[in-house]
């Protein structure tokens, strides 16, 4: 590839990275309100055993685990750019 050409895929690359990394903070955010939610749902249904605050419960926790699927995912996409990042870089220094 010439050098232009692995430019070009760097600055791509590094675009996607940045955009990436602001969802990762969003979806941070996200999963800390929506674990904070579940965990209080999880004590208001040990406190009142009732069939909604389970109900409940359930649905919070479900949300909370969606939401750090998500993110997990996102983690993951950020690294495998990182490291195309990084071989473009040994491509460009070769």
């Amino acid at each position: 590839m010439s050098i232009s050409s692995v430019e070009r895929h760097l600055r791509r690359t590094n675009q996607q990275i940045i955009r990436l990394r602001a969802e990762l903070l969003l979806l941070e955010e996200q999963y800390a309100h929506f674990s904070d939610e579940a965990e209080t749902a999880r004590i208001h249904a040990l406190v009142s055993e009732t069939p909604i605050s389970e109900r409940t419960r359930q649905r919070t926790a479900r949300h909370a685990d969606v939401v750090g699927q998500e993110r997990n995912k996102l983690k993951l996409r950020i690294g495998q750019l990182e490291g195309a990042q990084d071989l473009l870089l040994d491509q460009m220094n070769s």
